[in-house]
């Protein structure tokens, strides 16, 4: 093959002495090296006469040199290619190009010297005196743009002159730069990378020709995907250099992940606290699929924190993050006495890819935290006013071609105004579903009716606490869960009576353990009382009150095993009516009125009868020996799951009934020209009882309630109400007298409510008025020149993105006048407006508004939360105030990125402000 190279430079020599010189058209190209032609072959000359038609040259004589190329050299250029044979040179002008092996080379113009193995590019002038086509150099992972340079093919060796490259998001200018190639190596285990040796050069992240601001060095050393090493360096700003000083620099610029330090981003100075720094730690990678961030934050005055995050990732199977942190902020009163707040937080998420496994699931959220954690340490509205914290943890099995399922659960609720915790670990849960025991496997003839025989089965296991948040980890809460196992059976079976109605009797047996039953007693009263003894002291003397009337009731717990069971049965019947006019004319064409209702009836036992009677004890409520009052009380009063009724002495039959509408209807779209079904509402009931067995007051309170959907979903309308058939006292006790007798109608109302709910962006308004589905859009439009909007570009799309919330609810309450007398009175439980987003006012300026919330009862606003930011194209400005607090933060940094812990806070926290 270099064989081949070899002949056509002597071919190229042969024509240069014919002709000195030869010119390339336009848009021409060519290749040096094996298996290549030259540009516009050999000579078109005739062969005298009797000259053989073609010659043999026996290639295996020719000595390769040692200097050959191992590989051929591909160049060309768009405006033309000149051909130094003398001089062994091409000259290649206009959007030349060069390319050898891995190695890439673009510029103006080229000179590609094959006698030396070296290529020169520089840009070229254009018509206009213009420098275009400046030199850019790629040679695999390593690209840069420059002014000058020169590359040896052999050596891989060259010089650069005024160099740019970027590194990852470093951007990397040097006077002049030496580049030095990989060199090969047949020793697969041993990598070698390009280098690149920079003189008088900066490094920043700054995209701009000239950078805005950046770390001068005068030795600087570039290795590719590792590495960015400077000497004795001076932070510049606008060209001009500040007090920042750097010994020395390492800037890791790797793909791969490193463990190392973490730079603080945060230097601050608080006035109760003093002088902080923030977020400063280590990064350690444990595996390709996990790794953990451990971060501190420190102050002068002896506050402290620490957190740790870790975050994982395996394709195709699971994600998530870890938190925990703990912060102990420390301040000092008006006597200098040292107050301390300790926090503890935990947060994890974790998702199961849907493609992981197919019978087992696992994820979920967990948010904890003590002593209001987030409020302590964070100034935003959400952090402020989050009410409450939930967690659910879940862990599923299917069981195939079987009707099982199992189910483990965490799971967590807390105020974090009270500061109170419930908390379920575990809840475990396994249901058998439906199954028809008696059913033939392969069905011959008719269908008997003990096939439709259904049975289910479900059981378990909870555990669950309730306590302050400060009181999770003492013996106190954990003596005190409440824990059971409950197992609960159905059958049923469904048959039709009178072609139209649906009857199903059925069975239920439920069953519960305890491991505990509640004990209560009477205990005396231990009153102390001081006297004095002859010397002055004071001694304390004890009584003992026991045959006073007082007494402490204090509930125990009697731990052993405990049952309790119950079985019912009971009948339900149920059908449904349609309601359906048709209209061939018009925008209405027709609507339908569903009603299904449904009546049950249920049979309980008498549980003032053995054994249920095991299920009540009594204890004595007054000490005083003369008199013998006593109390029966419920042994399963703290049970988890059910427990016997109190009322002991009735054994009572009721039936229920309920009435469910569905109404919707169907209207003509001349737009799409056709008919389009839309619901009113769905799901609305009326639902009610009659106690069979009970001596008054029979018919229970009716109630009903419903949902209605506006602009698809946008807005929320939902209300309730209970209507009584009776009467109420002047106290408002239910009175057995029918309100019909009293006021001829049929019952009264005795609660109504609207809640009235709506959070939406503005685009998601636009799109629901112009009927267009809602998409999600990355970034609001711009005009043409980057500022303002034109009326064109719709000046509504720069708050696409902003977000309203509103919500009203309205409750009427009756307040007893007299008997039978009531007055009507409407209130206003809540009713206020919040906006949140972010609003343009120019391609650079924005206000952000992370919340302004106005309550219409307090008249006032709640918490406003509000900024702005100013984008300074490597840098940004940020403002951010809590008025409420008093609590401000103000910041010029550099954007996220390498060089983001260059920045310039000044704050006032909240524990400046004394929160």
């Amino acid at each position: 093959m270099l064989g081949k190279y070899r002949l056509f430079l002597q071919i190229v020599a042969l024509i240069a002495c014919a002709t000195a010189s030869a010119q390339v058209p336009l848009d021409s190209a060519a290749t040096i090296g094996p298996a290549r032609q030259p540009p516009g072959g050999l000579l078109d000359t005739v062969p005298p006469e009797g000259a053989p038609d073609s010659v043999e040259v026996d290639l295996g004589r020719l000595r390769i040199s040692n200097d050959a190329l191992d590989d051929e050299v591909e160049y060309g250029a768009q405006d033309s290619m000149w051909f130094d044979a003398i001089n062994k040179q091409v000259h290649l002008y206009g959007n030349a190009s060069v390319k050898y092996t891995s190695l890439t080379i673009k510029a103006g113009y080229i000179l590609l010297d094959y006698d030396k193995s070296e290529i020169s590019a520089a840009p070229l002038a254009d018509t206009t005196g213009q420098l275009t086509g400046y030199p850019d150099f790629n040679d695999g992972a390593q690209s840069f743009t420059a002014h000058q340079l020169r590359y040896n093919f052999k050596t891989r060796k060259g010089i650069i002159y005024e160099a740019r490259t970027r590194q990852e998001d470093l951007y990397v200018l040097g006077e002049r730069a030496k580049f030095i190639g990989a060199a090969e190596s047949s020793d697969t285990t041993q990598r070698s990378r390009n280098t690149i040796y920079n003189k008088d050069a900066i490094i920043t992240t700054c995209d701009h020709p000239n950078p805005h601001f950046g770390v001068r060095t005068k030795r600087l050393k570039v290795i590719p995907d590792k590495l960015v090493v400077t000497g004795f360096s001076v932070v510049e700003v606008g060209g001009v250099p500040t007090p920042l000083v750097l010994p020395f620099g390492f800037f890791p610029i790797t793909k791969t992940r490193k463990a190392g330090v973490i730079i603080p981003r945060d230097f601050e100075f608080a006035s109760v606290e003093g002088f902080g720094l923030r977020d400063f730690g280590w990064y350690q990678p444990i595996s390709e699929h996990i790794d953990l961030s451990v971060m501190f934050t420190a102050y002068v005055s002896g506050s402290w924190g620490v957190a740790a995050t870790s975050r994982y990732n395996k394709r195709y199977a699971y994600n998530g993050n870890f938190l925990m942190s703990f912060n102990n902020r420390v301040r000092e009163d008006n006597f200098a006495n040292k107050l301390s707040a300790k926090s503890f937080r935990i947060a994890w998420q974790h998702n199961q890819d849907g493609k992981a496994h197919p019978t087992r699931r696992f994820g979920g959220t967990v948010n904890v935290e003590t002593n209001r954690d987030q409020n302590r340490n964070f100034n935003d509205f959400q952090s402020v006013y989050r009410n409450t914290l939930n967690s659910n943890l879940t862990y599923s099995k299917t069981f195939p071609g079987k009707p099982y399922n199992f189910a483990a659960s965490f799971n967590h609720s807390q105020n974090t105004q009270t500061r109170i915790m419930d908390i379920t670990l575990p809840n475990v849960n396994f249901t058998m579903q439906r199954i028809f025991p008696f059913k033939r496997k392969v069905p011959l003839g008719k269908e008997q009716w003990y096939e439709k025989i259904s049975l289910t089965y479900s059981s378990k296991f909870q555990n669950s606490l309730r306590t302050p948040d400060t009181l999770l980890f003492t013996r106190r809460t954990l003596e005190g869960a409440r824990l059971g196992v409950q197992h609960s059976a159905s059958t049923d079976f469904t048959f039709k009576v009178l072609k139209y109605f649906n009857v199903a009797p059925r069975l239920d047996y439920e069953e519960n353990w305890y491991p505990y039953a509640t004990e209560r007693q009477l205990l005396p009263e231990i009153r102390y009382v001081y006297d004095t003894i002859q010397d002055g002291s004071e001694v304390i003397v004890v009584v003992d009150s026991t045959r006073t009337q007082f007494g402490v009731d204090t509930t125990l717990r009697d731990w052993g095993f405990y049952r309790f069971g119950r079985y019912t049965a009971g009948i339900s019947m149920n059908t449904a009516l349609f309601f359906t006019p048709q209209f061939k004319r018009g925008w209405l064409r027709g609507f339908r009125h569903t009603m299904k209702p449904t009546l049950s009836a249920g049979f309980g036992p008498d549980f003032s009868r053995r054994p249920y009677s095991n299920y009540y004890r009594t204890v004595e409520t007054d000490l005083r020996p003369q008199f013998n009052d006593t109390l029966v009380y419920n042994i399963f009063d703290d049970a988890i799951f059910g427990r016997p009724p109190s009322n002991t002495s009735r054994r009572d039959i009721i039936l229920n009934y309920s009435l469910l509408n569905v109404l919707e209807f169907k209207h003509y779209s001349a737009k799409r020209d056709s008919v389009l079904k839309k619901r009113i509402f769905d799901g609305l009931a009326f639902n009610g009882s009659y106690n069979i067995t009970a001596d008054s007051l029979n018919w229970s309170e009716i109630t009903t309630g419903g949902l209605f959907r506006f602009f698809k979903g946008i807005v929320n309308l939902t209300w309730n109400a209970r209507f009584d058939p009776y009467v109420a006292d002047e106290n408002g006790r239910r009175v057995n007298t029918f309100v019909f007798d009293k006021r001829k109608k049929l019952w009264r109302t005795t609660g109504f409510g609207v809640q009235l709910n709506t959070t939406f962006s503005v685009r998601q308004l636009r799109d629901a008025l112009s009927g267009k589905d809602n998409e999600p859009t990355t970034s609001p439009p711009s005009g043409p020149q980057g500022g303002r909007p034109t009326v064109k570009d719709d000046l509504l799309g720069w708050f696409n993105d902003f977000r309203i919330n509103y919500s009203i609810g309205v409750d009427r309450r009756l307040i007893p006048m007299g008997f039978a007398e009531e007055r009507d009175t409407f209130v206003i439980g809540r009713h206020n407006l919040s906006f949140s987003g972010s609003i343009p006012l120019s391609s650079k300026w924005s206000i952000m508004i992370g919340n302004i919330s106005y309550d219409f009862q307090s008249k006032q606003l709640v918490y406003p939360d509000l900024g702005f930011a100013r984008d300074l194209h490597c840098w940004q400005l940020n403002l951010s105030w809590q008025p409420v607090r008093g609590t401000y933060l103000f910041t010029i940094n550099a954007k996220p990125g390498t060089f983001d812990f260059l920045k310039i806070p000044y704050r006032k926290n909240n524990f400046d402000v004394g929160f």
